[in-house]
């Protein structure tokens, strides 16, 4: 019975919220046994709560960001954006500008604090906020720009370093990622990168700001000083993520090396590659997205039938509730309607790398 009930779900398409041997998980975090015995160390020196770890996190993630100035370490991402906001004067009755990709917590938080958000299409070459876009609407109408880069992207087209007004950089997918030698996270006023389960590297929850300019550190510092402790990414996290990014370079490595073996597997398919697709751009291997040419349930059938689970890249966006409005994102919505998601992280074995390879080279 436990087999027909499985292969019945597996028919239907349906993702198993359960363990299942063989099949190939979409996310999976990245902890090894230093990890754990990290964590397990803070309780055994009661060193839980916010503390010495704290600080020893932010300090090697500086270091490891090559970024000077201000660096703080939250509980979660939400926090994190909306400090980072406060930090660079958005106010009530501020408007910022995001990509029609953003999740939509950006709203939520935007919204928190009386300001709106207007929303741009994305620019296709490289799934980024369109500069053009955001240009001809008129960078003198905004109060700040909030840069979502999907997937490992960066906005690599566009002056986005002479804007005159503050630029805040969420380089939680594209940690790790360089263009010309300019990592992520050194474009914007502000740089928040998240610590989420499946992240670049994790802390099993919690997230970053980091800025060089001195007057959004005092911001920041000074409307965050009353509930610091309360909101401060506690020692037990960041003990799990010290280890992590003493890890991220191979991480990295691993990453791109899986992302290049799919990107080659779909060039025999008449799918498109999601982003940038320079061979030059030093990309992450965060996710590898397949903006389809087919439907996407058909593909989600095939390969689960290989069992492999994929899902919508983009499911929870800004832009949710308009997916018929083309006239202003008709090169968004393609990419929420049909843009699917592969497993991708360090932790797969040769054998699955090579059945999603496989997957990726037949896709329907």
């Amino acid at each position: 019975m436990f087999i027909s009930n499985r292969t019945n779900l597996l028919a239907q398409g349906h993702y198993l919220p359960y363990p299942v041997n063989m099949i190939i998980r979409l996310e999976k975090p990245t902890l090894r046994r230093k990890d754990m015995d990290a964590v397990l160390q803070t309780m055994a020196d009661e060193q839980i709560g916010v503390g010495d770890h704290t600080l020893a996190f932010t300090t090697l993630l500086q270091e490891k960001m090559h970024r000077a100035g201000y660096v703080t370490a939250l509980r979660d991402r939400i926090h994190a954006l909306s400090y980072a906001l406060i930090g660079i004067g958005i106010t009530a009755g501020s408007v910022v500008g995001v990509s029609a990709l953003s999740p939509r917590f950006y709203q939520t938080v935007i919204n928190s604090l009386g300001a709106s958000m207007e929303i741009f299409d994305i620019d296709p070459a490289t799934g980024n906020l369109s500069y053009e876009r955001v240009a001809v609407f008129g960078f003198d109408k905004l109060d700040a720009m909030l840069l979502y880069e999907p997937y490992g992207c960066l906005p690599i087209t566009g002056s986005w370093e002479h804007l005159q007004i503050p630029l805040i950089e969420d380089i939680s997918e594209s940690f790790g990622s360089t263009w010309e030698e300019n990592p992520a996270g050194t474009l914007g006023d502000v740089a928040i990168l998240a610590f989420e389960e499946s992240a670049l590297v994790s802390t099993a929850g919690g997230a970053a700001i980091m800025t060089e300019d001195p007057v959004i550190a005092e911001n920041i510092e000074t409307a965050m000083n009353p509930c610091y402790r309360e909101i401060a990414l506690p020692g037990m996290n960041a003990a799990l993520g010290v280890v992590q990014l003493a890890q991220a370079d191979r991480n990295l490595e691993k990453r791109r090396a899986i992302f290049d073996r799919y990107r080659y597997a779909l060039m025999r398919t008449h799918h498109a590659l999601f982003g940038i697709s320079d061979v030059e751009y030093g990309m992450n291997g965060y996710g590898f997205v397949v903006i389809l040419d087919s439907r996407p349930e058909t593909v989600k059938q095939f390969a689960l039938r290989y069992e492999v689970a994929v899902d919508f890249a983009f499911s929870n966006t800004v832009i949710g509730d308009n997916l018929e409005d083309f006239d202003r994102f008709p090169h968004a919505i393609p990419c929420v309607t049909r843009g699917m998601r592969f497993p991708l992280y360090p932790f797969l074995s040769s054998q699955e790398i090579g059945r999603i390879e496989k997957v990726i080279a037949h896709l329907p």
